[in-house]
């Protein structure tokens, strides 16, 4: 096992190395903790390997994003605002909704995800691809493959985004992997308790007192291409429902809102109670493919999916499957 460093402070930005070219390690739009933490630790394996290697983000970081990077004392990587005539290394994302803006004017060198593919380039380039629980997975794997020393920050990312991603390995969505790995990196990162950790992590990402509706919608969200249709899905996690029940009527309205302002076919807010281990769907637009996909009556544009709560596993596959029968 390597020995954890305990003085690595991952930078935002890397000096130039002679004529190096710079590389730009981004996440998608939303920035989630996966595809920060991933972002940060990859240009760090990317550095040790001799690149000119910055990580990005696209947007603001989440409370929970927060969380974690001041818990590591990890500055927030600084916003990529215009990816043209840039080299990118595109990380937890392949679909072109959720890259960098004038991402087709830019150089793509890299892909790694671990969602269903939507890629295509005229040229061959690095594509790597698995079924885990979380991007940060095939990154602690490289670093383990290649024998390349884990420090302790850089370790205590990627545990917390294996947590985040995996809900504290609850999701569908978690493999053995996931697992395996996360208790390595929690050894380097000198986490004991797993559980408790993730769910210090968890309850950051739950604070929606005071945020506005438009802001809770957003905080995790994904734009879908579905058959030629627009369906965009946000995701809160919560202890349990009545934390948003009073708020219900104001997302709804904001989702019909933000529908019809957009041009969604499907919006959807997913409220998923990480310990019932269940979520209710908040929706606008054509609920019917809803209904169509679950089998289930959606009641006041509400919909309960008792033991659902993977976005990625467990309600993009229905309804793609849906769409493109429609």
């Amino acid at each position: 096992m390597a020995k954890a460093k305990q003085d690595y402070n991952p930078p935002t930005t890397l000096p130039a190395f002679g004529r190096a070219p710079k590389i730009y390690v981004v996440g998608h739009k939303i920035p989630d903790s996966d595809s920060v933490c991933s972002s940060l630790a990859y240009a760090y394996f990317l550095k040790k390997k001799g690149k000119n290697a910055i990580p990005v983000k696209l947007n603001e970081v989440n409370p929970e994003t927060k969380f974690i990077l001041n818990y590591f004392k990890v500055k927030i990587p600084e916003t990529l605002k215009n990816a043209a005539g840039k080299n990118l290394i595109l990380l937890d994302h392949n679909e072109k909704e959720q890259s960098p803006d004038n991402t087709d004017k830019a150089k793509i060198l890299e892909v790694i995800d671990h969602h269903k593919i939507s890629f295509s380039l005229p040229e061959p380039i690095y594509f790597w691809t698995e079924s885990v629980g979380s991007t940060a997975t095939m990154i602690a794997k490289k670093f383990f493959q290649e024998k390349i020393e884990i420090p302790r920050k850089i370790a205590g990312l990627l545990l917390s985004a294996i947590l985040s991603d995996s809900v504290i390995f609850r999701s569908p969505t978690t493999t053995k992997e996931d697992i395996e790995i996360a208790k390595k990196l929690a050894r380097i990162a000198k986490i004991k308790n797993l559980e408790k950790f993730g769910i210090e992590i968890k309850k950051k990402k739950m604070m929606i007192a005071g945020m506005s509706p438009e802001s809770i919608i957003h905080s995790d969200f994904k734009n879908y291409d579905m058959a030629k249709k627009k369906v965009g899905m946000g995701q809160i996690e919560i202890c349990d429902f009545e934390e948003v029940e009073k708020r219900k009527a104001e997302l709804i309205q904001k989702l019909k809102e933000i529908s019809q302002k957009e041009n969604y076919n499907l919006l959807i807010l997913i409220i998923t109670d990480i310990i019932k281990q269940n979520s209710q769907l908040l929706a606008a637009g054509k609920i019917e493919y809803l209904e169509k996909a679950f089998g289930k009556r959606v009641e006041e544009n509400v919909l309960s999916l008792p033991g659902v709560m993977s976005r990625k596993k467990q309600i993009v596959p229905p309804l793609m499957e849906t769409f493109s029968k429609s």
